[in-house]
């Protein structure tokens, strides 16, 4: 509860600290596009956007509704209106109070910029409090703790959670940590009531990314090690086929909005929001992703290289019940991820995709822990040291990215070992830096 509380605080702090909805400097970039849907069906009451103009799509540092125009010259918001759903509680609240507090009630003023800016503490509050509850069935409470903290701390969640906050990945982390709780809380229950919250929060999280509908995979294969424990479990659904039902009719009613934001923009029931950007599955880039100094995940968040380490300890430990999931997930994850033109992911600290399955990294994290916990004292303090020392250097890397001193998408070795340890603006070489081809990239030339 500490960790969570130090999560918490830390969270408002940089919030307070940083004021971006001071500056108009949350409703940017991905964001742009999550939230459009809100200020377009609630105050300009036009989900066509024909109503938008060079002119009246202008705010201080950027566009108010970010869309693309299809072949027909149809507006459609890039990103799907799961993030949307969950700001929506915010911006009504935002909307509400705009006029008595003397702000516009326009949906881009800053009383509306602050709450988007804080909705994410909400979210990751109740994350990290149903991955500790997930954990606890497994590990004490002092190795829960040390895992929260160093999920938290020691990874790139920390930035995706105080400084560009209401990006997608925090908020998916936290339903991820609640749609694995459930699902362990179904198997032992076999009751409506937690497959009704894993249903919701895995419409939410497709509603999200529609590549999440991956995430099923922890669920149709939780406690499923061998093959005929997986006949067991297709006959175990056939039995409960009412419960096949309601998940389904739970799913179809979550994503439905969308389908129905595409019909009546469109004319079509599904389209394909993003333009020419498409996967290269010819082509995956998963050593740049794994490894590279412009985004390697295990170079910029190495903890989770240990967390990776941590599935093999998992057979040893009753924890082995989400095995099948982790493995069939994971691999697939990662070159999905890699197939994508711009692996980088534009101009982010660290691969911020993998933020999302965190929530289930988490518990190899753990069980690595648990390993170390019953070796030498000598073995075990070594192994926690080099933990939290991973853990300060992420954190001290957080600062470096958020000053500029990590460039956002150009680092090369060589200017990764320049500024290693530096906390002078000044001190990365501009000569050193290799900026990415995007128009290349975009046709499936990568370097």
């Amino acid at each position: 509860m500490l960790v969570i509380a130090l999560a918490c605080i830390t969270i408002i702090e940089v919030h307070l600290n940083l004021s971006k909805y001071k500056y108009d400097n949350v409703i940017k970039w991905d964001i742009t596009s999550y939230y459009s849907y809100l200020p377009a069906t609630f105050i300009d009451k036009d989900v066509s956007l024909k109503f938008v103009t060079l002119e009246n799509n202008n705010k201080n540092s950027g566009i108010k509704y970010w869309y693309i125009e299809d072949e027909k010259g149809n507006r459609v918001i890039k990103y799907t209106m799961g993030m949307a759903v969950l700001y929506a509680p915010f911006f009504f609240i935002a909307h509400l109070l705009a006029s008595p507090l003397g702000y516009a009630n326009d949906g881009f003023s800053v009383i509306y910029e602050c709450m988007i800016d804080f909705s994410g503490l909400i979210y990751i509050a109740l994350g990290l409090w149903y991955l500790r509850k997930l954990l606890l069935q497994f590990y004490s409470e002092k190795i829960t703790a040390l895992t929260l903290l160093l999920v938290f701390f020691g990874t790139n969640l920390l930035y995706y959670t105080c400084v560009e906050s209401a990006m997608s990945h925090a908020y998916t982390f936290s339903i991820f940590s609640i749609f694995l709780y459930y699902t362990h809380t179904y198997y032992h229950t076999q009751s409506f009531k937690p497959l009704i919250a894993v249903a919701i929060c895995f419409g939410m999280m497709v509603l999200i990314r529609p590549l999440n509908i991956l995430f099923i995979l922890p669920f149709l294969l939780y406690n499923v090690l061998t093959l005929s424990q997986l006949k067991k479990r297709l006959l175990f659904f056939t039995n409960h086929y009412r419960h096949v039902l309601v998940f389904v009719c739970i799913f179809i009613l979550i994503i439905a909005p969308q389908l129905l934001y595409y019909k009546y923009v469109t004319g079509n029931w599904l389209i394909f929001s993003y333009g020419n950007e498409k996967f290269y599955f010819s082509n995956p880039q998963i050593l740049n992703v794994l490894f590279s100094f412009r985004k390697g995940w295990y170079l910029y968040t190495p903890i989770m290289l240990i967390a990776t380490v941590g599935i093999f300890t998992l057979y040893k430990q009753n924890t082995k019940i989400f095995i099948s999931g982790l493995l069939a997930l994971f691999p697939l994850y990662v070159f999905l991820i890699s197939s994508w033109w711009c692996w980088w992911y534009g101009g982010s600290f660290g691969q911020r995709t993998f933020i999302d399955i965190y929530p289930l990294l988490a518990i190899p994290l753990g069980s690595f822990i648990y390993y170390i916990h019953q070796k030498s004292k000598i073995f075990s303090k070594t192994c926690v040291t080099v933990l939290c020392l991973l853990m300060f250097l992420n954190i001290f890397q957080t600062f470096q990215y958020k000053y500029n001193i990590i460039d956002y998408d150009g680092m090369t070795k060589e200017a990764y070992w320049q500024v290693f340890g530096s906390m002078n603006p000044e001190s990365i070489k501009a000569e050193y830096l290799k900026k990415p081809n995007y128009e290349a990239a975009l046709n499936g030339q990568q370097e």
